[in-house]
């Protein structure tokens, strides 16, 4: 009969040396190809070994330098270890699947299935997706108020893709109202009045439909009137999908955010009171697994880790074991060339091998998919990644929002695009999005967003790829100072020597680029040295966590045990010493007078002032904020534009590559803060001066121009209407604009404009006196005049010279004497 061999696989004198995960590995019925540890892997489980007691350890390693294995031989040493049960935690159903192939292949027993005796006796791991662990419901547990008993213990959680399972996180923390529930509407009554003070024209947007507008529920309101809240909403708290977030908000709705769009209220708390989930805190060893999470002040902020030990993250003595990766950035080499110049080169590509482009939306994929390309989104993604394995010359294949999660090893993907900068979907992000815009914080997201999609095509130290990052907005970011700070020494170094070689062929055209990257793929041997090279003697970065992480953490921990005081002393040394960024210091100020108005509600009014004065997105006190009138230019039109362009830019290059990302926005559609954006940025380099009044103080027009003959342009934005005629709404705010502007401008002169596809007003809609129309061919008019003026302005550097500004705007049209009437046309009265 059989013999049964594991009960001489260990003896008392070997226990302590086989938990090592070194000898664990040795010792494993591995399959061939599993034969040795690569350098790095047993530098970072010898550290992790070594460390292994502490409470909150961060593994960080290039992508494809071998995480999976890592993390399972964590796994399985903390079962040896007597610290399991032990879970193995990923973003998603797909990975999970690729974990347990790659244990399989190990020969570690794992498990899918928490009930399964394996697990509970400490014999297997159980792989599964973080939101088991992370949910209102949790088998693990859940404190609180809305408190459910554990079915199962876990003494160490591994969480693999770290950055992705905060997201995940981040979504199971939020209850999200969808307008179909009669709860939203019962919410935005109890609210409307002080959402009206905040911005009574976003107020008729939301309940207009209206796709871009948000508005955030002013704490003060929202802290007082809780009892309201909680009958209203508890209606739901039973139901799904509510019934997974509710029991880990409750207890602390007063320190949440509630954010109203057109179809939802989103509310959430700023950051994750992770104590209530009670297995994840019991758990004594918390690893995290990650590639880019560059920063590591996030896990301070969400998982409440310990800052101490997450500012010594166990990584590899060397950062360089990583594929080879060419960097282009086309509009970068050669600004004149279109999107579709750029499109034509990629699907000339993609006859020869597979290219997969990451785009962050499905009417970005539109565009792809009209010249041919496979979409897949988050319901067909296995799919997609299936086929391209099976088949080196599928072709152009298109990932809908997919930045992280998905592996393209060797042929499924040499040639990967990231076409446009990552989005804001939900209405909480959204709302970051506009207050962090132009900060430093904002940057380095959507920096280290950009990397995660960089690593789906290079999954080993062996494996290469061409990465080409397009559109203009994404070319500006790239280029902005700090930039390439944010993001991991591995993928700087890499993105460095690209721009050595983009600097050696700048001005080529799209055949020579191509030429470029068929060189690379073609593993030309001088390329291979060259980006080794590179690579050879790169180090980790130290991963300090910043004071204002620490103490915001601390502050928010605080004021959930309803020590308020002491919540607003944490926040004032973060600002006593969280450096001058304004949009930061904004934000921690209005947290502070969040904290404040329970116990002092006149203080925390003077606090949310000074909130907004540092950045104008926040929310506005109960009794408003000044208005700053906006001064016409002194300047002659050229010499202004010119002195503004000498500023902002330093090369002609860079001047095409700004007006690039700014036409890139200035677009009918639905993202129409965006256009507002764009109208706001186009006024300075006419020479004009430009103001947002609507989102600066909540009443006026969208967009404010002041001409440099002391005239004003008052003009509201309705870039999203797909309305036909323009209707009674739409006007009357245009009239209530022209209203305030002349309550806050009596002597001056203003002209109405209306940013619509369509000049002819509904019979009971009112334009105001002297009304224009920016139309939609009056607007592709007006981009190819500034596309034109820019391509001028950029040769030879003519934007230096006043007078040849001068010259080119009235070439063009762009005069403030002649702007209103070749590019807007006067309101039509319909029938």
């Amino acid at each position: 009969m059989p013999i049964d061999f594991t009960a001489f696989g260990q003896t008392a004198e070997t226990a302590d040396e086989t938990r090592h995960p070194r000898d664990v590995f040795a010792a494993l019925p591995r399959v061939p190809g599993y034969e040795y540890l690569r350098g790095p892997q047993d530098q970072v489980l010898d550290q992790w070994h070594s460390r292994r007691t502490e409470s909150d350890l961060v593994v960080k390693l290039n992508t494809g330098g071998g995480k999976t294995v890592i993390g399972l031989l964590i796994a399985q040493c903390s079962l040896n270890d007597g610290a399991g049960p032990v879970a193995y935690l990923v973003p998603d159903h797909y990975l999970a699947d690729q974990v347990r192939k790659e244990a399989a292949s190990l020969g570690i027993a794992v498990t899918s299935d928490p009930t399964a005796y394996e697990y509970g006796a400490k014999r297997a791991v159980l792989v599964d997706v973080f939101q088991r662990l992370v949910n209102g419901k949790s088998i693990f547990g859940v404190g609180g108020s809305s408190s459910k008993s554990a079915r199962f213990s876990v003494g160490t959680i591994i969480v693999d893709d770290a950055h992705a399972c905060l997201a995940k996180a981040e979504d199971e923390f939020r209850v999200s109202i969808p307008s179909s529930e009669a709860q939203y509407a019962l919410l935005l009554e109890l609210f409307a009045d002080v959402l009206e003070q905040q911005s009574p024209n976003t107020l008729l947007d939301i309940r207009a439909g209206d796709h871009s507008a948000l508005l955030q529920v002013p704490h003060w309101a929202w802290h007082d009137r809780q009892r309201q809240v909680l009958e209203i909403i508890h209606p739901l708290t039973k139901e799904v999908p509510f019934a997974f977030g509710w029991p880990l908000i409750v207890d602390v709705l007063p320190l949440c955010r509630a954010v109203f769009a057109r179809d939802v209220v989103e509310i959430a708390p700023d950051h994750l009171p992770i104590d209530v989930l009670t297995g994840f805190v019991a758990a004594s060893r918390r690893v995290y697994l990650t590639a880019t999470l560059a920063d590591d002040g996030v896990l301070v902020k969400d998982f409440d880790a310990d800052p101490n030990t997450i500012a010594r993250p166990i990584a590899p003595a060397n950062a360089g074991d990583i594929g080879d990766r060419l960097i282009i950035v086309p509009q970068e080499i050669a600004p004149a060339a279109t999107e579709e110049h750029i499109r034509d080169m990629v699907i000339d590509i993609a006859t020869e091998r597979n290219v997969v482009v990451i785009v962050p939306s499905h009417a970005r994929a539109e565009v792809w998919k009209e010249r041919g390309a496979l979409v897949f989104d988050k319901d067909s993604i296995k799919e997609g990644i299936e086929r391209l394995r099976a088949d080196a010359r599928l072709g152009l294949v298109v990932l809908v929002n997919r930045y992280d999660g998905v592996d393209l090893p060797n042929d499924a993907c040499h040639v990967l695009v990231i076409d446009g900068l990552p989005e804001a979907f939900g209405a909480l992000e959204r709302l970051d999005e506009a207050q962090l815009a132009g900060s430093d914080a904002m940057l380095r997201r959507q920096m280290q967003r950009i990397e995660q999609g960089m690593g789906r095509a290079v999954r080993s130290n062996d494996d290469y790829c061409v990465v080409l990052l397009m559109g203009a907005r994404m070319t500006e970011r790239l280029l902005l100072p700090g930039a390439e700070d944010a993001l991991s020494p591995a993928t700087r170094a890499q993105m460095k020597l690209s721009r050595e070689i983009a600097v050696s062929i700048r001005g080529a055209g799209m055949a020579e680029m191509k030429s470029v990257v068929t060189q690379v793929l073609d593993r030309d041997k001088a390329w291979i040295t060259a980006s080794r090279s590179r690579l050879a003697t790169l180090r980790y970065d130290s991963s300090e966590v910043d004071i204002v992480t620490r103490q915001r953490r601390a502050a928010f921990n605080l004021a959930a045990r309803g020590r308020s005081s002491e919540a607003v002393a944490a926040l004032q040394e973060a600002l006593d010493r969280g450096g001058s960024d304004g949009v930061i210091r904004g934000q921690l100020l209005q947290e502070v007078a969040s904290y404040q108005h329970p116990t002092n509600p006149v203080e925390s009014q003077e606090t949310q002032r000074a909130a907004n004065e540092a950045n104008r997105a926040l929310l506005r006190p109960v009794v408003g904020v000044a208005y700053a009138r906006l001064a016409t230019p002194i300047q002659e039109q050229g010499a202004g534009a010119s002195g503004w362009l000498q500023r902002k830019f330093r090369t002609g290059a860079d001047l095409r590559l700004g007006f690039n990302a700014l036409l890139g926005d200035l677009v009918f559609g639905p993202r129409t803060r965006h256009f507002e954006a764009a109208m706001d940025d186009l006024a300075s380099p006419l020479g004009f001066a430009g103001q947002r009044p609507e989102i600066e103080i909540g009443r006026g027009p969208d967009n404010l121009w002041a001409l440099n003959d002391n005239s004003f342009l008052i003009i509201e934005a309705k870039s999203g209407s797909e309305e036909h005629p323009v209707y009674k709404d739409d006007a009357k705010q245009l009239s209530n604009a022209m209203d305030w502007f002349r309550e806050q401008y009596p002597m001056a002169s203003g002209t109405p404009v209306l940013v619509h596809p369509w000049s002819t007003f509904d019979s009971k809609a009112a334009a105001p006196q002297r009304c224009r129309v920016l139309t939609t061919e009056k607007l592709f008019l007006l981009r190819d005049a500034i596309d034109q003026l820019a391509t001028a302005l950029a040769d030879q550097d003519s934007f230096r010279d006043p007078v040849r500004v001068s010259q080119l705007l009235a070439h063009h049209g762009l005069t403030a004497q002649h702007l209103i009437a070749r590019y807007t046309v006067d309101a039509r009265r319909g029938r």
